[in-house]
């Protein structure tokens, strides 16, 4: 007797099949990874030698690039497509730099290797693999051991944690819809659009990341475990020096003291200390992505960086957020001709005429439905900023905002729209 198969039950299969078979791979892939990182590990510990940490460094280091970067070799035919089918590994981005800097403390002195169940912990724990944020090996391995349940500490872990899915569901989500539309037809748009996008973008940008940030940091908190903040209102930064030790924490702490510090910092002529802030931000440029906006938006922030201290305007917080807003353009543009495109427009031609005015808000505001989301969204982002005005005068109304939290997500937040944005990277 012949047997039906129905075909999307069969599809269905199949592609269950081969998830599978990534998902177990990468497992496998992963864990063996860290078994080799962490015997690596335990070598620096008893021969602090450079040679052996740059070789420490080197398997993950060349897992990132072949994985994140297998477009750049297939474009350039540096390997046959067919053969480098990687799929990215969750979170490559961030436990890489955990994995560096875990093996560099060992190396200087500042913790002993810890054991293979606290490494693997470690690097991959399961609220920072996604996003980060970054936590440091030396602040994150002496909490294991005194780490408890703390009411108060628990009580302060889950308004993050409702501040986090606030800034998520309620702004990010409610943002992106409106910057998606005007980035899927850059050429069609008024430029007026086009500057009220960037606007937004830069808004659900911060949403997004801090958001994931707070309810990493509030679960952590929960579980007894203090992690640094990740930003502090960067988008009231006076320039860019203070924008970077505002936005993302994490990180820029550790392209500080593991790339700008070992190259010599600021310790050096003038023209040295240019080329270490240059080579730094390149690199934290090539981290986000592979593509020549990431480059630019690497190279732009440097400059920027250096600048900043000898230009009084760039010091200026309206300036500061313009440029930075103006950066984030290539930072979610999907490549560097859209990018150019995006900027050109925006100034070419820029009106502010009735006729763009209203096609403007038209691509904003097409229903009812679209008024309430434009209304849900800036009305969440004025709680936030004023809950950032009073966190920064020391003003304790953590039950009014966590009422306003609450009841605003609840009533108008935007479930299951998109995953995070960071989780790309």
């Amino acid at each position: 007797m012949r047997s039906v198969i129905n075909p999307k039950v069969y599809s269905s299969c199949v592609k269950h099949h081969i998830l599978s078979k990534y998902f177990y791979g990468g497992v496998i892939l992963f864990s063996t990874e860290l078994i080799i990182s962490w015997c690596l590990a335990k070598l620096i510990e008893h021969h602090k030698n450079k040679f052996i940490l740059a070789i420490s460094i080197l398997p993950s280091l060349l897992l990132f690039v072949f994985t994140k970067y297998q477009n750049f070799f297939t474009t350039f035919s540096l390997f046959n497509p067919s053969t480098l089918k990687i799929i990215l590994p969750l979170g490559i981005s961030f436990f890489t730099l955990k994995i560096i800097s875990c093996h560099v403390e060992i190396y200087r002195g500042n913790i002993q290797a810890p054991s293979l169940c606290d490494y693997m912990l470690y690097v991959s724990l399961f609220t920072q693999i996604l996003s980060g944020p970054i936590m440091r090996v030396n602040d994150f391995i002496p909490q294991l051991t005194s780490a408890k349940f703390n009411a108060e500490q628990a009580r302060s872990g889950a308004f993050m944690i409702i501040m986090g899915l606030f800034k998520k569901l309620l702004i990010a989500n409610m943002a992106m819809p409106f910057v998606d539309k005007v980035h899927e037809n850059i050429s069609g748009v008024p430029a007026l659009a086009l500057w009220m996008s960037a606007f937004l973008y830069a808004v659900e940008l911060y949403a997004d990341f801090s958001g994931y940030s707070d309810i990493s940091n509030g679960i952590m908190k929960i579980m007894g475990i203090n992690v640094p903040a990740n930003f502090n209102s960067p988008y009231f930064a006076s320039g860019f020096r203070d924008f970077w030790n505002r936005w993302h924490i994490s990180l820029s702490s550790w392209l500080r003291d593991y790339v700008y510090i070992p190259l010599g910092g600021s310790r050096c002529s003038e023209f040295r200390r240019f080329v270490n802030v240059m080579i730094t931000f390149l690199i934290s440029g090539l981290w986000h992505g592979t593509g020549l906006n990431f480059l630019f938006w690497g190279i732009s922030h440097g400059l920027l960086v250096y600048l900043s201290p000898k230009i009084k305007l760039l010091r200026s917080q309206l300036v500061t957020f313009i440029l930075v807003m103006f950066l984030w353009i290539p930072f979610r543009a999907v490549n560097m001709t859209s990018t150019l495109n995006y900027l050109v427009r925006m100034f070419r031609d820029f009106n502010i005429s009735y006729g763009a005015i209203n096609s403007s808000l038209r691509l904003f505001v097409l229903n009812s439905t679209s008024i309430n989301y434009a209304l849900s969204l800036f009305t969440g982002i004025f709680v936030l900023i004023l809950h950032d005005f009073f966190a920064k005068h020391d003003k304790d109304y953590g039950a009014v905002f966590t009422f306003m939290f609450v009841s605003l997500t609840i009533l108008f937040g935007r479930l299951g729209a998109s995953a995070f944005i960071y989780a790309g990277f």
